[in-house]
């Protein structure tokens, strides 16, 4: 008898895509792990130890070489978001690009991953496409397909075309 592995969904819990990807994943059996530090997120269940935050704040600066902007403000989060990356084998983001860099919150955690070289996956909610990190660059793909420790993540201001990709990655990956 073949074990099948559980597919677990690393994220901060927020409202918007963090949500989606943990309420369109449970009737697949989809497990979320919303990661959350100093003060619990809409979802919070797993806090990070003081060990993993600051570990956290090390990779955030090293993302910000890269970014160039002004992470204090919002460290508590963005160190969060390193322990999605840490724990995952690739992430799913939902967002937009502004140049080459995506947007937002979400673009810290994507840089983090490409900085880790792990695969990132990203859904343009404006062009209604999924692109992966390349190379240095972004391209163009299709639907991809989960693996099983992933990082569902993306904008608190998720669009019905982020929702639809969402529902395709979990359609694309179980098949059904």
């Amino acid at each position: 008898m073949e074990i099948q592995l559980p597919y677990i969904n690393h994220s901060g819990g927020a409202v918007g895509s963090d949500t989606a990807w943990d309420e369109l994943g449970k009737p697949y059996g989809v497990i979320s792990k919303h990661y959350w530090h100093g003060r619990r997120t809409f979802n919070g269940n797993t806090e990070i130890t003081e060990d993993e935050f600051e570990e956290g704040k090390k990779h955030v600066l090293l993302a910000n070489e890269t970014l160039h902007r002004k992470p204090e403000k919002y460290m508590d989060l963005l160190a969060r978001n390193y322990n999605q990356v840490r724990y995952s084998e690739s992430v799913y983001a939902i967002s937009t690009f502004s140049g080459n860099q995506v947007k937002g919150g979400t673009g810290w955690a994507v840089q983090m991953a490409i900085d880790d070289k792990k695969p990132v996956f990203l859904f343009d909610q404006a062009q209604g496409k999924w692109f992966t990190w390349k190379e240095g660059i972004w391209i163009e793909i299709t639907t991809p397909i989960l693996t099983h420790e992933f990082a569902g993540i993306g904008t608190r201001e998720i669009n019905p075309y982020g929702l639809e990709a969402i529902r395709n990655v979990y359609k694309m990956t179980f098949g059904w």
